[in-house]
Formats: C-alpha cells, structure tokens, sequence
C-alpha cells in the first residue's frame, strides 16, 4: 500500500487515473473541529479542521494545532469509532487528556505490575501492524521484569476463576472458544447458502441464543 501511495504509477496506471471521473487522496497533519451544516440544518455541508504540526521527532512525536483552520466541503462524513480509549476502573491510572493510560515503555505508572499495550498505551496512532508490533514490545518487557524479579510472582492469584466468579455473581454468561466456535461454524454455514465466504450474526441476543443450545 505505501508502494502504491508513494511511487509514481507506470504508463498503464496513469492513463487510467487521468481518465477516472473521481479521485480520492489523503490530507494530513489535520484534526477535525466540527460539522457544518447546510442552511436547512438537516444535512452536512462540510466539516471544519484544525490545521496541526508534528512537535519533535519519531515515535514521540505528536499532532499540535497551529491557530489554522480549514473548511473541506462535502455532503457525507464518515466518523471513525473506537479511537479514544476510556478508563477501565478507578485504581487503573488514565490520562483524561490524551486518553491514554500513563506509562512507561507499557510499564503503567504508579501500577507495578500491570501493563499496557495498543492505543491505551501510546494513544490513537498507526495501523494494525504497528499496534501488533507494540504489543510484542510491551510482552518483552513483561518478560525482562520477570527474569530481573521486578514482577512479583511469589504471591498466588487466583486470575481466571475470580473473574468467572464475578461474572457469575452479576448473572453474565461469558462465550468460551468453544461458544464461539458455534458462533463461527453458524455463520460459515449462512454464507455458504449465500454464495460468500461467512454471513455475520450482527445481533448479541441472537449469537447468545446460539450457543445456548
């Protein structure tokens, strides 16, 4: 793909991109502010964006504003869920601001013991593959506190079946593999009936009832 977005296209590729009727392209070093609307209040009009600058360098850097900002007008906007992350419980520290939970190579701050990993860890940047790479980061040092004794292992916990106990307590049913295993085979067998690969079940109740049986 950075092939693809970086390198000039060949002779063939770029007849057919000068002949498209649409284009798309990627605008960056900007955050969006707010939606405008049409005159008739309904409809979107366009969508009002910060202009920002990158501040220092590498893996520490990040997006701030610079006072700029830019309307890009169009009829339909698409909003990106899930990119924020949210505090888990009151003992767990977390940085409102950046949502993210305070750390230090996925050390939590003020936690020993506990770590982090992903967007909670270094807050709404990069793709799959760099989330991927940062969870083997954070596991590494995971393993290095357990060979240097910085994590204490001494002590029994009793992990898996305290959860299951709470879970129970609240009356939530939690879906094992082999639940979702059901869950999985039902809708490969849907969509072979459909000509596709798989046919999602989009309803929890219905994924519950499933694996009841």
């Amino acid at each position: 793909m950075a092939k693809t977005a970086l390198d000039e296209p060949g002779e063939e590729v770029a007849g057919r991109w000068a002949s498209a009727s649409r284009e798309w392209s990627l605008k960056f070093l900007r955050s969006p502010l707010e939606v405008l609307p049409a005159t008739d209040g309904k409809r979107a009009r366009g969508i009002r964006m910060a202009v920002t600058r990158l501040q220092g360098s590498g893996e520490t850097a990040k997006a701030v504003p610079t006072g700029e900002v830019e309307d890009l007008l169009g009829g339909l906007i698409l909003s990106s869920i899930g990119y924020r992350s949210l505090p888990i419980d009151p003992t767990v520290p977390f940085d409102s601001k950046q949502g993210i939970i305070p750390n230090n190579l996925g050390r939590v701050l003020g936690a020993p013991g506990l770590y982090c990993s992903g967007w909670v860890k270094r807050g709404a940047v990069g793709v799959i593959l760099t989330t991927m790479n940062d969870s083997f980061d954070t596991a590494q040092f995971v393993l290095e506190d357990l060979h240097s004794g910085a994590l204490d292992v001494s002590r029994a916990k009793e992990g898996s079946e305290l959860v299951r106990s709470i879970l129970q307590s609240r009356g939530i049913h939690p879906v094992s593999f082999s639940d979702w295993e059901k869950i999985d085979a039902a809708e490969v067998a849907r969509g072979k009936l459909a000509g596709k690969p798989r046919e999602k079940i989009v309803d929890p109740k219905e994924m519950l009832e499933l694996i009841s049986h």
